[in-house]
């Protein structure tokens, strides 16, 4: 099976913060039905992201290290600290605000999945989490949950969504089911599917992969799989269409 490395680049975003984008940027510009943008990003303030309205899609913030306030225009704010979640469904509208909460640099990872068709226009939500679930802890790695079967957090798309952490010269296995496509995304260390992969690479899989990951290095990794929404995918500015 081919599977097709890609890699980020670094984008200026918001207010004096910097993002690792994965996809889709000059290297790799396209989206990965359900999947439209994937930032690693690392803000320190006073850098953040001010006030600004997105439609159309769900996003997720898994914080490394540090934590982010999140407030917007429905009434909510909360601040997510390291190994937190939180997730809101922009829908019709949604105008929110995100910025470091603590001192230092606070270092997450941001997904926006696309919304199904009927969706679109769908009421906007969001929802935190304290802490991601341990669902694999073996004296080789070591199994977060971000989203899926045991996750609280519930979008309109069916995404598993996993961090792993791994030891050197131990490998993980992992088949994507019920059709879904993915990715692997590496944050640090070196691993090994088809080919080498470095921090802030990724390596796009198709409906069904089943991968073997083989970790050169002590490394930290996440696999993310959902079930395709077969439409068209095209941003204008914070919206997706």
């Amino acid at each position: 099976m081919s599977f097709k490395k890609i890699k980020s680049i670094k984008i200026d975003e918001g207010e004096g913060a910097s993002v690792k984008r994965l996809f889709p940027n000059e290297n790799h510009n396209s989206h990965h039905d359900p999947f439209v943008l994937m930032d690693e990003f690392f803000v320190e303030a006073p850098a953040s992201f001010p006030e600004h309205e997105h439609r159309g899609f769900e996003a997720i913030t898994y914080m490394l290290a540090g934590s982010f306030v999140h407030k917007d225009n429905q009434g909510n704010k909360s601040e997510v600290k390291k190994e937190g979640i939180q997730a809101f469904n922009a829908g019709r509208s949604i105008i929110h605000s995100e910025k470091p909460g603590e001192e230092g640099i606070s270092h997450g990872i941001q997904l926006w999945v696309n919304l199904p068709e009927g969706q679109k226009k769908s009421d906007p939500s969001y929802q935190s989490l304290e802490k991601a679930k341990i669902i694999e802890d073996k004296k080789e790695y070591t199994v977060k949950q971000i989203l899926g079967e045991k996750s609280p957090i519930t979008l309109k798309t069916e995404v598993n969504y996993l961090d792993i952490n791994i030891k050197k010269g131990n490998t993980f296995n992992y088949s994507l089911d019920n059709n879904k496509k993915g990715f692997v995304y590496l944050i640090t260390g070196e691993i090994d599917l088809e080919e080498k992969l470095q921090e802030g690479q990724g390596i796009l899989l198709p409906e069904n992969a089943t991968i073997t990951v083989k970790a050169n290095k002590d490394s930290q990794f996440l696999i993310i799989s959902g079930k395709p929404h077969n439409q068209d995918i095209k941003i204008k500015g914070s919206f997706v269409l």
